[in-house]
């Protein structure tokens, strides 16, 4: 590192304050006024290193948002063997096993950030691996495979009589970059260790080999059981399990059937309970990766709900609530579970999000008892959205706004309200009580709400006007209808904005609502210019304008964004708008449609990018019905 750091990113410093490398351990403890950790520190550091030791007994040093990682990671990039990173190591021998689990696993997800090996850290690896503890060998023999060249590795691996740093180190060797590996594998694939002979099986399969599939199918089915529970244990990573694992491989290699087809044979109730598990596993990453699985799954899957073991029950309602597919094909059976007490929030969460009016007595019930299932905003949408009765939804969020003071604006009966919409009209006192006492934060949720009920919400214009921001901007305007409001906004903005998605959103309004003036036409034309939000919002204006003339523009501009689940809604609509002007985008649309892959989406969760896929899906049929009809 160098001899001084500019510290930007630091939010406790002042832009451009310039520390020496000798002040690194001071900054952090005054930004985050760390508690005494009780005890001594076995490392003895100075008390200025306290807010390590106290991240590192807590944990929060393994959490991205903390303020200790976020030091850490900004000190570690900066030099990667320098300061920091040097007293990170000195945990590794912690007399308290906790310690060193929590900075083996720090070190791991630092490994991930980098783009080559780092010998500081498998020097450090390398003798961690006869700790006393399970936990801390896995991961130092992760911390290994990750950091180290190939060939030390390799030669920890041939060295090590132990079952479990052997297996971790098979797991986490880089088996692409090490040459002669074929060898090396074919000669793993006879080891003593069932787990290590089926992550071996599983890195030989070759795209040119089909032949050997079979038997290396049937090999890794073997070794099957004994792995299970083994792959996925912590110190692990990835943290995937053995019928992961194999799945992974199959998806590599487009074996849709196979891997179904194993899925199926594994949850057979013939089997024992942790292949039965493996099962469902296999058939969660197969709908994760193909369009057609939840379809082929589904039976299997809702069979285990009726029949299966707690614990595999459990396994297979997960798998069926992660797909929107797959949770209308149970829809009968998701709406069979919802009294029960373990896994009905789950159910009747799953069967919401599909739509199904069923569910909605028991989402209200959940939203009153302050429920935690993520995904219950979403499902108010889906029933609201297929037409739901909205009485008793919209009376349970007026009757909690109400028992609540007005500077708290709690979030779900918020959205639910907007879910809902004109016909939450009823609850505008409440929204407006929620503006009159808001204290610290600026309350735009109320302002989501108000916007989305729209006209009905004329009552609290007034105190949409005491706020300058632009969400009460947008919500006074659908509230109004006033198009002055929009007018002297864009009145102050420049001919030729070089960025603006509000103001995309206020020229689309005016232009369904009356229309452009010739400077706010330049507006548009100017934001259409920019890629992103701007170019997408402002296409349907343009549309609105200039008609049919203004579809080669169009047709020319939104394709990119089609494969997008944050641009594609909206550029959807457009095309949906433009009828069969929009015909010449058939040949993408069906392109799309006819893909048995998933589109490659990274929301950083599997399951969310899976019903992402599945909404663009079902969003691009229904635009084609539009522009074909």
């Amino acid at each position: 590192m160098s001899d001084m750091l500019r510290c930007e990113y630091l939010p406790a410093l002042h832009p451009g304050t310039v520390v020496s490398e000798d002040q690194v351990h001071d900054l952090p403890e005054r930004r985050l006024a760390p508690r005494r950790v009780n005890g001594p520190a076995a490392t003895g550091s100075p008390t200025n290193w306290e807010w390590l030791e106290t991240g590192v007994a807590s944990g929060d040093v393994l959490k991205s948002s903390s303020d200790a990682r976020q030091h850490i990671s900004y000190f570690v990039r900066a030099d990667r063997d320098g300061l920091m990173t040097r007293r990170l190591l000195t945990f590794t021998t912690n007399e308290n096993v906790s310690a060193r689990r929590t900075i083996f696993e720090l070190l791991n997800q630092l490994c991930d950030q980098a783009s080559s090996g780092w010998p500081l850290l498998a020097d450090t690896a390398e003798p961690a691996l006869p700790d006393a503890d399970i936990v801390v060998r896995r991961s130092a023999a992760t911390l290994l495979a990750n950091t180290a060249e190939p060939e030390r590795a390799l030669a920890a691996l041939n060295a090590s009589t132990d079952a479990t740093v052997r297996v971790a180190l098979v797991s986490a060797m880089p088996w692409h970059k090490i040459p002669r590996r074929r060898a090396i594998l074919r000669h793993l694939q006879s080891d003593p260790v069932p787990a290590v002979r089926l992550l071996a099986n599983i890195a030989v399969f070759d795209e040119d080999d089909p032949a050997a599939w079979p038997a290396l199918d049937a090999a890794i089915r073997t070794d099957l059981q004994a792995s299970a529970g083994v792959l996925d244990a912590p110190g692990f990573r990835p943290v995937k399990t053995a019928g992961q694992r194999w799945a992974r491989a199959l998806v590599s290699l487009d074996r849709e059937n196979t891997c179904c087809s194993w899925a199926r044979r594994l949850a057979n109730p013939t089997e024992s309970p942790q292949v039965r598990l493996e099962g469902v596993q296999m058939a969660v990453t197969a709908m994760h990766a193909w369009r057609a699985a939840p379809g082929r799954i589904t039976p299997m899957l809702t069979g285990l709900l009726k029949d299966g073991p707690p614990e595999i029950r459990s396994v297979a309602l997960h798998a069926v609530a992660a797909s929107l597919t797959a949770s209308r094909l149970a829809a009968n059976n998701l709406a069979e579970l919802m009294d029960d007490p373990e896994v009905g929030s789950l159910a009747a969460t799953a069967l919401g999000c599909v739509g199904d009016h069923r569910a909605v007595p028991y989402l209200v019930q959940l939203m009153r008892n302050d429920s935690r299932e993520p995904r219950l905003a979403e499902a108010f949408r889906a029933v609201a959205h297929a037409g739901a009765d909205p009485d008793t939804p919209v009376a349970a969020a007026r009757q909690i706004l109400a028992a609540l003071p007005a500077s708290c604006a709690p979030e779900l009966p918020m959205r639910v309200l907007a879910a809902f919409g004109p016909a939450a009209a009823t609850a505008v006192p409440e929204l407006i009580a929620r503006l009159q006492g808001a204290e610290n934060d600026t309350p735009d949720l109320t302002f989501y709400a108000l916007r989305q009920i729209g006209p009905g919400a004329a009552a609290a214009a007034s105190e949409l006007r005491q706020y300058p921001t632009q969400d009460a901007t947008l919500a006074l305007l659908h509230v109004t209808a006033d198009r002055e409001v929009a007018e002297r906004y864009l009145a102050e903005l420049p001919e030729e904005p070089r960025r603006g998605r509000f103001a995309s959103r206020l020229l689309t309004w005016l232009a369904q609502n009356g229309g452009l003036t010739v400077r706010q036409r330049k507006q548009l034309r100017s934001l259409f210019r920019v890629a992103g939000f701007e170019e997408v919002e402002s296409a349907g204006a343009l549309w609105l304008q200039d008609g049919p003339a203004i579809a080669p523009e169009l047709l020319k501009a939104l394709p990119k964004y089609l494969a997008d689940d944050l641009y594609a809604p909206q550029a959807l609509r457009v095309l949906a708008l433009m009828g069969p002007h929009a015909r010449p985008i058939l040949p993408y649309l069906d392109r799309f449609l006819a893909s048995r892959q998933r589109v490659d989406l990274t929301l950083g969760d599997l399951d969310a990018d899976m019903r992402a896929d599945e909404m663009l899906l079902a969003a691009i049929s229904a635009t084609r019905e539009q522009i074909t009809r």
